[in-house]
Order: C-alpha cells, then structure tokens, then sequence
C-alpha cells in the first residue's frame, strides 16, 4: 500500500511521516509533495492508496487536488487537513468523496484511527471484489489472463499511452508495472515438419514456451510468453524483466543450446532495446520484420542494433560472367568460394538481407541458362528434380542454404549435360526412324525395340532432352509432309493413307489443330497462292518487256 502526504508546510510533513506506525498499517511506500503541481506528477506515475492533504496551501487547495483527483478517475482515497473548522471546506470535502476530514493541530493516534478506518474500507472492497464471480475467475486464471494482455497490446488491440494500459491492467488485476521498462524478445521457429510429426502443435507450443520462460523470466509459468502458429513456423514472443545485453546474450545462448538438443526446427531470435509497455506493438514487428530480412542471423541470435540496414535498390551481388566462366571451365570449388567472399562481405558491411540472396539466386540461374545457351542445350529438363526444387525454396533464407543450393545446382548441371551429350545422338537415330517410317503404324514401343531400349525410359529420355513427345513429333512430321504434298495438289484420301492415317475423319482432325484449318480448306488456300505467284510472274515479265 503506498501513501502520499500533501502539505506546503515541512515540519507537518515530517510529523505525519516519522509519527504514524506505518508498518502496522501495511503501507510500504511514503511519497511527500510540498505543493499541489508535484504532488499531481507523483499521482500520475505512482498508483497512490491514500492521500493526505492540507486543504489551505499558498498554489492550489487540497479541495482543488481532490476535486482533479476524482476528475482524473485514479484509484484512491482522501484524508484532508486544515486549521479552520470551515462548513464550505467540509461540504465540498462530502461533494467530491474525502473518505475523513480533520482539523489541525491533529492528534497521531486519532490520524492512525482515520487511516485504520480507511484501510479497512479499502481492504473490505477489495474482497468483495476479489470474492465476485470476476474476481474469482481472475484470480483463478491468472497467467491466461496475462497472456491475453500481451497478446493483445502486441496485436494492436490495446494501444495508446500509459494511463489507458494502466487502466487495462488495474481492470484485470495484474501485476504489471507500465512505468518499468521491459525486454521483448522475438523468435522464429523454422524447419518445424519434423518436430510437429513427432509431437502434436499445442504439445510443441507448450514445451517451446515453457522453455523461454523458464530461461528469460526464471520461471515456467509462461505468463509472460506470447506464441503464434503459423503452420509452416511459429512466432514467440517473450516479455522479461529489464536484463543487460550481456545477460540476454548468455540467456539467448543457452535457450539456443537447449533448443537444438530437444527439437529438429531452427530457432532465430531477436532481442530489442529495454522499452515501455506503450511502444511494444511497434517493437514487436520492427523485431518480427528484422528477423525475415536479416538471413546473416538465421538459426541464431542477434540484437536489434546488430541487424542490416534494409536497402530499396540492391546492386549486383555476383558477377554472373564470372560464375559462368567457373561453370564452363567445370570449377565448382572456385564458385563456392567466390560466392561465399561475397556474401560475407555483405554480412560485415552489414547490407545481407533476404533481397540480397534472391537477387543472387537470380544472377546464379542466369549464369546457368547463359552456360546452356552456348551449348544450345534446352534447360527445362534440368528442374525436374525435385530436391533441386526444394533446395530453391529455401535458398534465400540463409547464406547457408544459398551455398547448399548452389552446390546441388552445379552438380546437377554438370550431371544433365552429360546426359544430354549421351543421348544427343539416341535422340537423332530416334528423329531418323520416324522419317524412315512415318508411314508405317509405328509408336514409341516400335521405336524402342529397334534399339533394344524399354519404351518408358526411351520415352522419358527423349522428352527430357527434346521438350516433346516420341507421338508428338511422329504426328508433326506427317502432318509436315501432308502439307507438302496438298501444296502440290495431290488428292486429300490419298495423302492421308500416304503420311500414315487410315482414317480420313482422324486425319482431317489433326490436320485442323495443328495447322487451324481443314485439310480441304488448305488445298484452297494454297491454290489461291498459286494463282497469285502465277499472276506476279506473268506482271513481271510484262514489265520486263
């Protein structure tokens, strides 16, 4: 219980201040203001119980400090003081809720018996409250209770200065100080498929918080402990006493440690500067936005100030004529290496970000399909692998990941060029049998046998290196053909059993979706062509007479 004694005169200060038995009274706190402008400024920051006040003093009365008291809503009760025996002064003590008014010169004891008188109200209303079905539910749920609070001031749901937080805490009766400055720390849970197949997401939550209570609060009560699911990570928030940076830095090495004995997931956390309850909701996702953007940091721990500054235009990261020399000379170990200079170049100049490794992902793939394209090698088939795709998802979140991608990258270049080199000429024997045998009713089963090959591996190879079908180059070189010979003005039946369809409907049908017209529509338009060249020869020859 904490009082506050009012009064211009400082020998009655004193008296009041070294004479009661405060003790006794269960006060724990005696603040002392000589004038009504400080004793206002110690109300505002303190959550005064009981204010004993003069009522005469020379800038402002204690009628006027009681009358903003009520007017301000705090918490509190009043004993005024004066010399004069005033019917105006006992009035307006009635009018604006002084709990006792006495007269000067006072005697201590009949003081200690109005404050005990006052004590006991309080303490009565208290339990009542306390014994209220409210009451009862928040003394029961507590930490739920404070959870909530957190939650809700880092969502933004409960904002403003400290008097509308201070209201929200006296509200749900918690033991939070908005006056006292606080460390908010913020972790994000990656790589969480493993753990979340081991265990069920509440089990996994419930461990990861108590976790970071126990080590950043001492306790595992988890009161203080905000997390947020989600499904691909969770978001953990952390509320701590004010701690130094070198006590959070050991705390955060040893949740680290921790963390990697018990779960497979990653854990990065960010710790911001000390700051009050108010300025949280902008903290928490300053912190939130470090973590995404500072991939340097990724599966570990830093502070705010540690981060990288967030660039809008990002330079070149690689020189991609570089990396493509390295690939055609078949230098892997020199690319690694180069990339690995330039990335942590990037973390001392602290300038590393997520931007930054996709932007190099975008240069590294350039000089990939740069490689091919001197080669005249069709890069499709070189993603079909699917670690390979994998990998790319996650390249960007780390320097680490970068390097794992780009190492599997260069393998499987090197890989898919020599597959192509060795069934570059599988695929021309291939294209010669079709333009051998179109005519024939031949398909990839046919084809393989010719080269002693399974049809499905034979299939999947040529597709992989050609970007087609064994059927859909069969039914365009017939189609190729029959157009050459409806040009020539051949009968429709017959070059349709001619190029390998026997029947005319089907033949007419394929015709019409790979040329947008019907084969009979074509011999006109080719006639018309005719017709016209015929007419431009026979102009030019006039002319030239």
């Amino acid at each position: 219980m904490q009082v506050l004694i009012v009064d211009d005169d400082m020998a009655t200060v004193d008296v009041i201040k070294n004479s009661v038995k405060w003790k006794e009274l269960g006060v724990s706190d005696i603040f002392t203001a000589y004038n009504i402008q400080l004793a206002k400024e110690i109300l505002k920051e303190h959550n005064i119980d009981i204010v004993i006040s003069d009522i005469e003093m020379p800038q402002g009365s204690g009628i006027d400090l009681l009358e903003w008291f009520r007017r301000e809503e705090l918490p509190g009760d009043f004993l005024l003081l004066t010399c004069h025996e005033s019917f105006d002064y006992a009035s307006n003590a009635i009018k604006y809720q002084a709990c006792e008014y006495l007269l000067k010169p006072f005697d201590v004891n009949v003081m200690e018996a109005a404050l005990k008188k006052i004590i006991l109200k309080r303490m009565e209303t208290q339990k009542l409250q306390e014994n209220s079905e409210y009451g009862k539910w928040l003394k029961e749920n507590q930490n739920h209770v404070q959870v909530a609070f957190w939650s809700e001031i880092l969502s933004g749901h409960i904002a403003g200065k400290n008097e509308i937080i201070k209201n929200e805490i006296e509200n749900r009766k918690l033991q939070i100080n908005v006056e006292q400055d606080y460390n908010l720390i913020v972790s994000k849970i990656t790589e969480i498929k493993k753990d979340r197949a081991k265990m069920s997401p509440d089990l996994m939550l419930f461990v990861v918080e108590n976790i970071h209570s126990e080590i950043f609060c001492g306790c595992p009560d988890n009161s203080s402990v905000v997390s947020m699911d989600y499904d691909n990570y969770y978001i953990v928030a952390t509320v701590c006493q004010k701690k130094d940076s070198e006590e959070l830095k050991q705390c955060c090495k040893l949740l680290h440690t921790v963390f990697k004995k018990i779960f497979s997931s990653e854990i990065t956390m960010c710790v911001g500067k000390p700051c009050k309850i108010e300025n949280f909701y902008k903290t928490f996702h300053w912190q939130q936005n470090l973590i995404e953007r500072n991939v340097a940091f990724y599966g570990s721990y830093f502070q705010g100030d540690d981060a990288a500054e967030i660039q809008q235009n990002i330079k070149n990261v690689f020189e991609v004529d570089k990396i493509e020399q390295f690939l055609s000379e078949k230098k892997k170990l020199e690319i690694l290496s180069y990339m690995k200079a330039m990335l942590h170049e990037r973390i001392y100049d602290k300038t590393l970000s997520d931007r930054v490794l996709s932007r190099g992902k975008e240069e590294i793939l350039q000089a990939v399909y740069t490689y091919f394209g001197k080669k005249e090698i069709q890069i499709s088939g070189l993603f079909v692998d699917d670690n390979l795709n994998q990998l790319g998802q996650k390249a960007s979140q780390s320097v680490l990941d970068m390097i794992r991608w780009t190492n599997y990258l260069i393998d499987c270049t090197f890989q898919y060029e020599e597959s192509v080199q060795k069934n570059y000429s599988l695929n021309e024997k291939v294209d010669q049998y079709i333009r051998e045998h179109y005519r024939e009713n031949i398909g990839r089963t046919e084809i393989a046998e010719q080269f002693y090959l399974a049809p499905e591996y034979l299939s999947k190879t040529y597709k992989k290196l050609t970007g087609r079908t064994i059927k859909d180059t069969i039914t365009e070189y017939r189609i190729d053909e029959a157009k050459r010979m409806l040009e020539r003005g051949e009968r429709v039946s017959d070059v349709a059993e001619t190029v390998g369809f026997d029947n005319f409907t089907y033949f007419s049908t394929i015709f019409k979706k790979y040329t947008g017209v019907s084969p009979n529509q074509y011999c006109k338009k080719s006639d018309l062509v005719l017709f016209f060249l015929k007419v431009c020869i026979l102009f030019l020859k006039e002319r030239t007479r």
